[in-house]
């Protein structure tokens, strides 16, 4: 274990984008401020690493107005919609991990085959892993979620049966 000093400036100003990263993701911000915010926590040259199913091609998702594009069309697909940190957020030297909770009401439309009645509160977890550039800004982007659940939840896929 190390000796070194813990730099607290540091982890709080990482745990801070964290939570404007989540609060872009919560709809926290209004449409004025929603950019700005983008660009103050997101690197130009984002890296963006997503599931191949009902999600952007990750070579899309390259820039902070890129990202809140993206967030926008998510909300588009809900009411009353809330991401929040569950755990972490844990940062190291260049990098700021946590896992978060999304609870929402879809409103239809995508994914491809839902037969859901619009109106149906949807729950789903995952976590995400940012790279921090020199900068201090989100470089690299990987995210894990439970995606597939809310795919049940809104039946655009048949639950397996217990056997």
């Amino acid at each position: 274990m190390s000796n070194a000093a813990v730099d607290t400036s540091t982890v709080r100003a990482k745990a801070d984008l964290w939570h404007r990263w989540i609060g872009l993701w919560s709809g926290d911000f209004p449409d004025s401020e929603k950019f700005a915010v983008g660009e103050s926590i997101i690197s130009p040259n984002l890296v963006c690493h997503l599931a191949a199913y009902e999600m952007p091609e990750s070579h899309t998702i390259n820039s902070p107005g890129a990202v809140v594009r993206w967030i926008d069309v998510w909300h588009s697909y809900f009411s009353e919609s809330k991401m929040i940190t569950t755990v972490g957020p844990f940062v190291s030297d260049d990098h700021v991990i946590g896992r978060w909770s999304f609870r929402g009401v879809w409103q239809g439309g995508k994914p491809r085959g839902a037969t859901a009645p619009a109106g149906t509160e949807v729950f789903i977890e995952g976590h995400d892993i940012l790279r921090l550039d020199d900068d201090g800004l989100i470089a690299e982007y990987w995210v894990g979620d439970n995606l597939l659940d809310m795919y049940g939840q809104v039946a655009a896929i048949r639950k397996p049966q217990a056997s």
